[in-house]
């Protein structure tokens, strides 16, 4: 903090003995300065100070109240360091008790006569205490300020999180006479949950970016591909907003060597909060280019904008515009700062542009081009269509404590032709296991009786290979998966449990047990 200071004043009331102390201390390079009265040195305690070097005479009973009055007001962190210079020039004065002011601060007693080494090794201790005083009321301010961060993280949080799910319940909650739900609530609460989801791992992503712990699996990409992909998923978006969706590609290959699924997050990111910022009837455009220095990823639109004081900001955590429409749109200022780590992470540079408030922004992501022996190394793998095919009847097991999220999987998967039975801790999902042999298991990991680590590991040991098992989990990092493939696991799922991905291992894994 600036106020911060290494100044020492002296009060000493008799003849030079001030001035004096001055110019002894100074040639030991401390600051001093000389102070006329108790009064004076009480109204420079606000500035902020090293300490004071004050002889017994200028302490008469009312300037000692004074200066106890002023020390009490301290606050918690600081004791400003008190010298006494005591033994008084006359022999006859009766010696006296600084109790008073022991009792409020760092008081230390020299005696007189003073010799100036024991005199400078009293200050530079003083003087070495205040500085770690003011060392603690820097971390207490900075720890105040985390402390609001966190709050205002939490309302964002809570703010951002009763959206949805909001709608979510209100959209549950308009069944028809016959008790059904209509298909557009059932996509409602389907688009509200995925953007939970999107929420969470962005929350996870940034904080294990900030931990160091995201390894990124490089291959040559074509960005055009990553940006398709990118238009696909926001354009329902843009649709519902009526903002429109414009691309701008050349005709060749873009290639760079980089993570598909995080510059999918970037491109994503920066697709998602352009529409998010952008009033209806507006465009969002999005166009690449390659040249010489790199790839270049440029997203435009003509939204709200950024204030020119912000625009250094923008890329901050919780960052957001501050005006009425943006923050309408809401958004916990986090999508942007996973987009700045996300690029750094593979070498590249992001910055934003915007005229002002109204004129909208323009946000440009230089990545590093593939090298000639990169582009050898790892020929370009092409995008491959989802399949379509449908996968053959199976016996499954689920194992899941959570008596809604096993009730559903079952209903769904039944609805898709599957013979499904279900368990509601480890041990009796173990026992249904190894009597069925089912074709796939879907085994929670945080199960009551026998976790799910547990559990397959004694299927793997009695049953082989013969049961895919799928560990379904609330824990998504790189460690809970290994640990899971360690277990014995095929393939981890993050919750939420989505059907798709478990249709998706269903037709890359063939029926194991040939019994079945």
């Amino acid at each position: 903090m600036s106020d911060r200071s290494d100044l020492l004043l002296v009060i000493a009331p008799i003849g030079r003995d001030a001035v004096t102390i001055c110019e002894q201390l100074a040639r030991a390079r401390i600051r001093a300065e000389v102070c006329k009265t108790v009064g004076d040195a009480c109204e420079r305690l606000q500035d902020g100070i090293g300490g004071i070097v004050i002889t017994e005479e200028a302490l008469p009973p009312d300037a000692m109240n004074e200066l106890i009055a002023v020390l009490v007001k301290q606050p918690p962190w600081s004791e400003i360091p008190l010298i006494i210079l005591s033994g008084a020039p006359s022999l006859d004065m009766k010696p006296r008790s600084f109790e008073s002011l022991r009792r409020r601060t760092n008081v230390t007693l020299v005696d007189r006569p003073v010799r100036v080494n024991s005199l400078i090794s009293a200050v530079q201790s003083a003087l070495r205490a205040r500085e770690r005083q003011y060392d603690i009321r820097d971390l207490m301010a900075q720890l105040e300020e985390r402390i609001h961060e966190r709050d205002r993280f939490l309302a964002v949080l809570g703010h951002e999180l009763r959206n949805p799910l909001g709608a979510i319940l209100l959209a549950a909650q308009m069944r028809d006479d016959d008790e059904r739900l209509a298909e557009e609530h059932a996509q409602l609460i389907e688009r509200q949950s995925r953007h939970l989801t999107r929420l969470v791992n962005d929350l996870l992503d940034l904080s294990r970016v900030a931990a160091g712990k995201i390894v990124l699996k490089r291959q040559v990409i074509d960005l055009r591909d990553v940006a398709a992909q990118s238009i696909a998923v926001i354009k329902p978006m843009a649709d519902k907003q009526h903002v429109q969706l414009r691309t701008d590609y050349p005709h060749h290959a873009v290639l760079v060597n980089a993570d598909p699924v995080r510059v999918d997050q970037i491109v994503t990111n920066l697709l998602s909060n352009a529409v998010k910022y952008t009033p209806e009837g507006g465009h969002v455009t999005m166009a690449i280019e390659e040249q010489q220095d790199g790839a270049f990823v440029e997203v435009t639109d003509d939204g709200v904008g950024v204030a020119p004081e912000r625009i250094d900001g923008i890329f901050e955590l919780f960052a957001q515009a501050e005006n009425a429409i943006g923050r309408a749109q809401g958004g916990m200022g986090i999508g942007l700062a996973l987009v700045r780590n996300l690029v750094q992470l593979h070498g590249g540079t992001v910055n934003a542009k915007s005229d002002g408030v109204g004129k909208g922004s323009e946000f440009t992501v230089v990545l590093p081009l593939a090298t000639p022996e990169e582009r050898a190394e790892s020929p370009r793998v092409e995008p491959v269509a989802p399949a379509t095919m449908q996968p053959s009847r199976r016996s499954i097991v689920i194992v899941e404590d959570n008596n809604d999220v096993r009730d559903l999987l079952r209903l769904k998967l039944r609805r898709l032709g599957h013979e499904v039975k279900d368990a509601r801790d480890g041990i009796e999902g173990l026992s249904m296991l190894l009597s069925e042999r089912p074709d796939l298991a879907l085994v929670d990991l945080g199960l009551p009786g026998m976790d799910g680590f547990a559990v397959a590991r004694q299927v793997r040991q009695q049953l082989g290979h013969d049961v895919v098992l799928v560990a379904v989990s609330g824990f998504g990092q790189p460690d809970d998966k290994r640990r899971a493939l360690d277990a014995g696991f095929d393939e981890h799922i993050t919750k939420p449990a989505d059907v798709h991905d478990i249709e998706n291992i269903l037709q890359r894994f063939p029926p194991r047990n040939t019994a079945a």
